[in-house]
């Protein structure tokens, strides 16, 4: 069951890629899509677009495709409400047929049935030969891992990093640990499961639908997608085939810092948490750097490009961190709430007792599914 769930995770991540791909080719369309949450706590512009609202909702079909009974247990960051220019205020799904999902985005495109078919097509498309094969020894680990499917639910972000989205930026360069500061190289999609007992992830999907921009076409994009399991015993992952077969390995091999004998420790934060850069600035022997979207800094711990992932705000959400600590888990990592691991650590004590657990609110009522006292991500460095 485990490898049929997890084909479902993969099926829905590909349709958000390329959902996420789809909205962001054409200028007129994308000016449509977006719409102005507010202001977050750094006085960031907040967004949400048509494409957050769209690809929540074809994730939360797909799952249901599979899995029927998931269909409630599937949580996610944005409601499914859309306000047209019109002013009308639409409730977006996925309907049975291609044409009625068409009809229904048309509405919120202001009659625009071109970009509203190229929508419903990508969510009624058949894609899941199209997703990566998974091989014959990953396959039979995964057959010893019985997941309840009564005892699981999700977390989705469908467009992390959405200020990076909406911004646009292609060409930023990466930093000397190969890292993008910003742009839509940071721009994730994240689904993570958990167990709903435990409230720890079990299995995570994250998506980097524009990892690399095909030279010369600016709204070409190549994409990937990472996967991890760690359920009962189970530890698998494809991190190490993506990791070797991407330009990233040539990178460490050039890179002047030479990670691999280094003992200096590399930490990301994000470029607003002026406290987590002063923690990082007291520590001797630690490096920084700074980049866009909790999905794409914790992907950078996944890669080994940084040691860890460094917060210490109440802005990062259970759908920001599930899919990616299923990740660094399956992996020997983890994600930790900050302030446990700064009062509670023992050297003598690892500090996965101090995991983020995804079943439970928060008491703050304005963001109950907020990681309140902060995060910190690491790998299975011993650095």
């Amino acid at each position: 069951m485990a490898h049929e769930v997890l084909v479902s995770l993969l099926t829905a991540g590909l349709k958000a890629t390329r959902i996420a791909q789809a909205c962001r080719e054409r200028k007129q369309l994308f000016e449509i899509l977006v719409q102005e949450k507010g202001k977050l706590r750094n006085n960031v512009a907040d967004f949400k677009t048509l494409a957050d609202v769209f690809i929540q909702q074809v994730a939360k079909t797909e799952l249901e495709k599979k899995i029927p009974s998931l269909g409630e247990r599937v949580f996610g960051e944005e409601n499914n409400e859309f306000t047209n220019t019109l002013g009308e205020s639409i409730v977006v799904e996925v309907k049975p047929t291609m044409e009625e999902t068409c009809n229904l985005l048309a509405k919120v495109l202001d009659g625009n049935h071109v970009a509203a078919r190229l929508l419903a097509v990508e969510a009624h498309s058949n894609v899941e030969d199209q997703i990566e094969k998974i091989d014959k020894e990953t396959a039979e680990k995964l057959s010893m891992c019985e997941v309840d499917i009564d005892n699981i639910a999700v977390w989705i972000d469908p467009i992390d990093g959405t200020a990076q989205y909406v911004g646009g930026i292609y060409k930023e360069a990466k930093d000397k640990h190969g890292v993008h500061g910003r742009g839509l190289q940071c721009v994730t999609v994240l689904i993570g499961m958990y167990n709903i007992q435990t409230g720890l992830p079990i299995m995570g999907v994250v998506c980097q639908p524009f990892y690399e921009n095909v030279e010369g076409l600016k709204r070409s994009w190549k994409s990937r997608c990472f996967w991890g399991v760690c359920c009962n015993d189970v530890r698998v992952s494809n991190v190490k085939l993506l990791v070797a077969a991407s330009i990233f390995l040539l990178f460490k091999k050039k890179n002047v810092l030479n990670r691999s004998g280094d003992l200096n420790c590399t930490v990301i934060t994000s470029p607003h948490d002026k406290q987590a850069y002063r923690v990082v600035a007291s520590c001797d022997g630690v490096e920084h750097c700074t980049g866009g979207g909790a999905g794409y800094k914790c992907l950078c711990v996944i890669e080994g490009l940084v040691d860890g992932y460094l917060y210490t705000g109440d802005a990062c959400y259970k759908w920001d961190t599930c899919a990616t600590h299923a990740i660094l888990s399956s992996l020997g990592g983890s994600i930790v709430n900050l302030t446990q691991a700064q009062t509670k650590f023992n050297p003598q004590e690892t500090l996965k007792h101090l995991q983020l657990l995804y079943n439970t609110p928060n008491p703050h009522p304005s963001s109950p599914w907020a990681n309140i006292g902060g995060i910190l991500a690491f790998g299975p460095s011993n650095k």
